[in-house]
């Protein structure tokens, strides 16, 4: 077992299948439509470019607005990942690419306005990081969708 050292203690080399765990789960988190779990996903200092955004955002703020668009309860999602490809960074951190497919009811537009959402393709890359407590965080987050 490969061993890196951060801050005090020693914590094991973030390994492939940890950054597709992580995918994994920021997404079933996602679904669950817990705010503060959702945020806790997010390094602070992250930064994220949403689809259709000209400019990044902090992370955590791109998890409110997600929150406040997405988590209503009569909002409905599904998705399907596709394959996660990772390359490994250091020992302590990974990139993750992949493709996922996206549908919502419900959405808050705002102002009382709902809307459905469907992206038959979107492009996605997350750059997880592990902090000093051994939990991945997302540092940096991609999303985009091909111009037709």
């Amino acid at each position: 077992m490969v061993r890196c050292t951060v801050g005090e203690g020693l914590l094991e080399k973030v390994t492939n299948e940890d950054i597709r765990k992580a995918v994994e789960l920021f997404w079933s988190t996602f679904l669950t439509k817990s705010e503060d779990q959702l945020n806790s996903f997010y390094a602070q200092g992250s930064m994220v470019f949403q689809i259709g955004m000209g400019r990044p955002e902090p992370g955590r703020l791109g998890a409110m607005r997600r929150a406040r668009e997405y988590f209503s309860p009569d909002t409905r999602m599904e998705l399907k990942l596709g394959p996660i490809d990772v390359v490994l960074i250091g020992g302590d951190a990974g990139v993750a690419c992949y493709t996922l497919s996206f549908q919502t009811t419900g959405r808050d537009l705002g102002g009382g306005k709902r809307a459905e959402e469907k992206l038959d393709l979107i492009r996605a890359t997350h750059v997880f990081q592990r902090d000093g407590q051994g939990k991945l965080r997302i540092v940096h987050e991609h999303f985009s969708v091909p111009v037709a």
